[in-house]
């Protein structure tokens, strides 16, 4: 095989460097409402310095955090995300799904989502997750909202959506970017390059230990969802993953400081 050095710019602040082995998967989402800024405080009070969440927009192209497409699963709302003004987004109780003591919750834009995270001094992996035809859209509302509030700490923008990864790379070309796949692809190399893309980030349910080997061996950073088990995380810490997404970061953090895993930047 070819040698492959790693898409880099001089200009461009890698956070793969700050990186720690545990990022909090949409906060501390095991034990409060995903994506919600109590889910977001609870991750940064286990100890989390770092942060995922997602991202999409509203029916005007305001950039908010949520998962899902459609609203049913995470409120008391229903239909879709995107067909929904932010003031309509901002009136559903986005944590009594929950539980009731998180009655309440609501909608995060992301300008909010950039605010707390400075307040917090969480970094970042922002998920992109438009619907599909919006991809463009979704980034320049990305944009807007890093213009309106600027982020002080590590950022790193993933999706799982090619023309999303695009649109990154056309309209924030100095942010940098990470490919999500359920499974890694044989051909990574092409793929990365495609999209320039510095980090690769998969599923643990399709965890092949000879690609990560492989990926591992040319200087790629890797990051994998959703590990919940201190012995699954060890094994792909010891593999070359560098970190995992975690709903229960509180758990695996205290599993990679026994592991003398767990390292401070």
């Amino acid at each position: 095989m070819t040698s492959y050095r790693p898409f880099s710019l001089d200009s461009l602040n890698n956070p793969y460097q700050q990186m720690e082995p545990v990022i909090a998967h949409r906060g501390a989402s095991g034990e409060a409402p995903e994506n919600t800024a109590a889910a977001i405080r609870l991750a940064a009070e286990q100890g989390a310095h770092w942060i995922e969440v997602d991202t999409t927009i509203s029916a005007e192209g305001i950039a908010v955090i949520f998962h899902d497409s459609e609203l049913k699963r995470c409120s008391n709302g229903a239909g879709h995300v995107a067909q929904l003004r932010l003031s309509e987004l901002k009136a559903l109780d986005c944590g009594s799904w929950f539980s009731p003591q998180y009655r309440g919750e609501n909608i995060l834009t992301l300008a909010e989502l950039l605010t707390l995270c400075n307040q917090l001094g969480l970094n970042l992996n922002l998920e992109v997750k438009p619907n599909i035809g919006r991809e463009t859209e979704t980034v320049w509302a990305i944009r807007t909202a890093l213009q309106q509030v600027p982020f002080d700490n590590s950022l790193l923008l993933s999706s799982f959506n090619h023309h999303a990864l695009k649109a990154c790379q056309q309209h924030l070309p100095d942010i940098a970017r990470a490919l999500n796949v359920d499974a890694i692809p044989y051909n990574w190399q092409e793929r990365l390059e495609e999209y320039q893309a510095l980090g690769l980030h998969f599923s643990a349910d399709f965890f092949d230990a000879k690609l990560v080997q492989q990926l591992s061996e040319h200087g790629i950073p890797m990051a994998c969802f959703t590990v919940n088990s201190p012995e699954l995380a060890q094994t792909l810490w010891q593999a070359g993953v560098l970190s995992v997404f975690s709903d229960y970061p509180y758990r695996l953090i205290q599993t990679a400081r026994k592991a003398n895993q767990w390292h401070n930047h």
